[in-house]
């Protein structure tokens, strides 16, 4: 952006000093001093214009960034293969009418024009014929694991990596980079925090585990299906935190690693009669119960347990309920006869 700042300075300099030359042939400048005035001029008027015209030119090439990314990648191949031909052609018949009395070159670019129009507008009626063919073109199987937001902003990634439970390679879309950048600039400090937490744990990545970015965008327009279409093209596994993906995944026939599901399944297993000593924290749902957390997150549901909030208490655990977003336990006060009971059987 700097670039053109200096060169739109340049440019309103330099009309001011044009305009001071042509006002000296004219006779209108009495002395070669206001030549320099002139020149200043142009100099002051591009430092007024030229912030307004950076951000104008800024938001075209933007826009015209992401209108060439929407295009077909055919037409672009297309109208490029049309136009050497029109240019072919125009030069063979340039070669041929040179002769003929009148001919100039201006009726050899006039030529050209409608050669290059008449043959682009062919290519791109027949776009189809340079599309590649989806049976025939395979993508190089990479292999390794991909990488989706979720698991980048979750963080704990980088954990197994410094902790050597991951290995590479670990690729990482651009798409979801973009997604991350775009987080990270939001003005939502929530938001902002997510994206910027992503872009550490990538740092934190790179320096224990491989990791390469990899500019396959696809054709899809949501950033799930084009994930699933690279990693399922490019034979990668996706490492994820969302539920929702790694149902995706099963159906694009997909290998899915969700961090999550990983901490679940590492967690202590609890079974009835097992005694825990926690603190409740809150109410549960139904009448009596009390709710508390074990050291690993575990929830659980202790029964005549409401009036003990805020204080540790025993329990004895009476089931278990592994659901979709964790494992379940409920219990029951150890000092109730029935837990004691159970105590002493166990015992």
């Amino acid at each position: 952006m700097k670039t053109l700042r200096v060169a739109l300075l340049a440019v309103f300099t330099y009309l001011g000093f044009l305009a001071g030359t042509e006002l000296d042939a004219l006779g209108w400048l009495s002395s070669p001093i206001n030549l320099v005035y002139l020149t200043l001029v142009g100099f002051l008027i591009g430092l007024l214009f030229t912030p307004r015209l950076e951000q104008v030119l800024a938001r075209a090439a933007l826009r015209l960034e992401e209108g060439w990314r929407r295009l077909p990648p055919e037409l672009p191949l297309a109208v490029t293969v049309a136009s050497v031909l029109a240019l072919l052609a125009a030069v063979l018949l340039t070669s041929l009418l040179s002769s003929v009395p009148g001919f100039s070159w201006y009726h050899s670019l006039g030529i050209a024009l409608v050669l290059i129009v008449v043959f682009a507008f062919v290519a791109v009626r027949n776009m189809h014929l340079f599309r590649a063919d989806a049976r025939g073109f395979k993508p190089r199987n990479l292999g390794g694991k991909a990488l989706d937001s979720s698991v980048l902003i979750d963080g704990r990634i980088a954990e197994m990596a410094e902790l050597g439970w991951l290995d590479g390679p670990l690729w990482v879309p651009r798409f979801i980079l973009r997604e991350l950048q775009l987080l990270a600039d939001q003005e939502d400090p929530v938001r902002r925090g997510k994206g910027r937490r992503g872009l550490e744990t990538l740092e934190r990545l790179r320096a224990h585990v491989p990791i390469e970015v990899i500019d396959d965008e696809g054709d899809q327009q949501l950033t799930d299906d084009k994930l699933l279409d690279l990693c399922r093209d490019r034979g990668m596994a996706l490492v994820t935190n969302d539920a929702a993906m790694v149902q995706l995944a099963r159906i694009y026939d997909v290998k899915a690693l969700s961090v999550q599901a990983l901490s679940i399944a590492l967690r202590t297993q609890y079974r009835p009669g097992d005694r825990v000593e926690l603190e409740i924290v809150k109410p549960g749902r139904e009448a009596g119960q009390g709710v508390g957390y074990l050291e690993d997150g575990t929830m659980v549901v202790v029964d005549h347990a409401v009036k003990y909030t805020g204080r540790k208490v025993r329990a004895v655990i009476t089931q278990t309920i592994q659901t979709q977003v964790g494992r379940l336990v409920f219990a029951r006060l150890q000092t109730e006869p029935g837990a004691a009971g159970e105590a002493k059987r166990e015992a």
